[in-house]
């Protein structure tokens, strides 16, 4: 009841008013000049399902510059491709040298992670049809070394998406994988404990996953298919251990609790009812310090399926505080996005609140999929959003699948990468101009967990406190740098930047003038009740 009474509290302290600077939010194209000269595709006409469906990006700081770098599959039709940030607002292509230049695979959902604890980024990249995960580790200058054999991750699964957390509060990494359409086996082969030393275990069994993964789908009944295709390692109802929300395809999303010993059992309400989950979203949207859930599935604005998939479009549900949801998604005017894949959540114009942006598309000349376009919910202050993708300057009707939300050139605001199935990529630079103030974070973690995933960012101005999870979680085949972007309005101070490590660690920071990008070291600071209560700006055992 303690936790319910803080959070009622805070719900009183972080309402942010409109921004003082209400201006035009605008993208521009810059693929090309950016140096993203590359197409997705398969060599072979022949293409299945699985292949139509895989692709993706991952982001993240491989060589240890500070940038942002991206590593791209690109089907059967060339290399995969790794993308090193120049810091001038180009990449340059270095896969070869890395060592991370994979060929004639169907490769899907790279993602990013110091699973070994030593201070720089490793890279696992998923596959379907005859692909099977591959593991690489980061020698400490950006150059990779296989490890598939010797990781433990054996998988028979078509795997499309991963997420790495700590899941047992053993301090390391662990891997979350999806398996869409994969029969039932031994093991739902989801979850892998990491040791901390680049070797995991397959933990499906014993966390209780085989007994609610996979399901009986509605639309094929008798049919006992895995649909996950998004997991997102999130704690839902603060109580300092990471659960599961698990977006997965033909009405079978899951909310996944966490027992607080890396074992989950199944709290899914009636709420959750997306037909077609596919990408996801996590954030705090409506600033009352719990993380929300967003899910893409398919609205025909027809009214009519085509095929076997439902119709009902997208659905944000909103977190009470103790990992229960609510329908929101027309009270949020969110619900019409065509066919969705990848999707986050990001601050666009620097306003205090959290937009949403998601691409979409199918391959399967299957009108009006077949070049809908992609989507960008700008929040309204209020809990609700307007759409305004084309006149901020994005017209992309490729088939995007994942995408990076990032601040791609380091000047403060989050620009767009979409990543496109049998397409070009597309790279949207924000050019709204920064009249509004914002604050980057990245936090730093301890031996173990360097990125410090699972930690919880709050920023503190006079208009109020926002709240950001440090995550390597899903979007939809791709993720987002693990570091946090706070747009302030027009305050020019963040009178509080605290983080709270899932360790109980925590630290504040005062007085931090806006407009920079800072890192928050890991002080080793504990007390007792600090992981479970996450109290909002409030001493923890010794003053930070």
């Amino acid at each position: 009841m303690r936790i319910l009474a803080l959070l009622g509290a805070l719900v009183s302290l972080v309402h942010l008013g409109p921004s003082s600077c209400e201006e035009p939010l605008r993208f521009a194209d810059v693929t090309l000049e950016a140096g993203f000269d590359y197409v997705h595709d398969y060599a072979s006409p022949a293409i299945t399902a699985y292949d139509e469906i895989a692709g993706g990006v991952a982001a993240g700081d491989v060589d240890g510059d500070g940038l942002s770098d991206l590593f791209v599959v690109r089907g059967t039709i060339g290399p995969t491709l790794l993308f090193l940030n120049q810091g001038d607002g180009s990449f340059l292509e270095g896969a070869a040298d890395a060592g991370v230049a994979l060929e004639g695979r169907s490769l899907s959902g790279p993602a990013f992670a110091d699973w070994d604890g030593d201070g720089d980024l490793d890279l696992f990249v998923g596959g379907v049809e005859s692909a099977r995960p591959r593991l690489f580790a980061n020698r400490g200058d950006g150059r990779f070394d296989e490890i598939s054999a010797t990781s433990g991750v054996a998988v028979t699964h078509h795997t499309f998406s991963a997420a790495f957390g700590d899941v047992d509060g053993d301090g390391f990494l662990d891997l979350f994988l999806s398996h869409w359409g994969s029969p039932v086996g031994a093991s739902s082969e989801h979850l892998f404990l990491g040791d901390g030393a680049g070797h995991f275990a397959d933990a499906s069994v014993e966390a209780g996953l085989g007994d609610v993964l996979p399901v009986e789908s509605p639309f094929f009944p008798g049919n006992t298919l895995d649909f996950s295709f998004t997991p997102n390692l999130t704690d839902i109802d603060a109580d300092g251990d990471l659960d599961v929300v698990l977006t997965s395809d033909f009405g079978t999303s899951r909310v996944l609790r966490n027992r607080g010993d890396g074992s989950f059992e199944d709290v899914t309400p009636e709420v959750v009812s997306d037909e077609n989950g596919m990408g996801a979203a996590i954030g705090d949207y409506d600033n009352d310090g719990d993380l929300d859930w967003f899910v893409t599935s398919i609205w025909d604005p027809d009214g009519q399926p085509e095929g076997n998939w439902g119709v009902t479009g997208n659905r944000l549900y909103r977190n009470d505080g103790r990992g229960d949801y609510e329908d929101v998604t027309d009270e949020a005017g969110v619900r019409l996005g065509y066919w969705g894949w990848g999707a986050c959540f990001a601050d666009f114009d620097n306003d205090g609140h959290l937009d949403l942006f998601h691409v979409n598309g199918i391959n399967m000349a299957v009108p009006p999929f077949d070049a809908d376009p992609s989507r960008l919910f700008l929040s309204n202050g209020d809990g609700s959003f307007r759409e305004a993708a084309l006149a901020s300057g994005i017209d992309d009707v490729g088939n995007g699948r994942g995408l990076v939300c990032f601040d791609a050139d380091r000047d403060g605001d989050v620009d767009l990468f979409v990543a496109n199935t049998r397409g070009a990529p597309r790279l949207f630079r924000n050019d709204t101009g920064n009249q509004n103030h914002w604050l980057g974070v990245r936090v730093q973690g301890p031996p173990g967990n360097s990125q410090a995933i699972g930690a919880w960012v709050r920023v503190k101005t006079d208009r109020g406190l926002q709240l950001r999870e440090i995550r390597a979680g899903s979007h939809f085949v791709s993720n987002d740098p693990a570091e946090a972007h706070f747009g302030l309005g027009g305050a020019d101070l963040a009178s509080h930047v605290e983080v709270l490590w899932p360790d109980g660690a925590r630290k504040t920071l005062r007085d931090v003038p806006a407009d920079q990008h800072v890192v928050v070291p890991y002080p080793g600071l504990r007390g007792p009740g600090c992981k479970s209560l996450r109290e909002p700006l409030q001493p923890c055992g010794p003053a930070s």
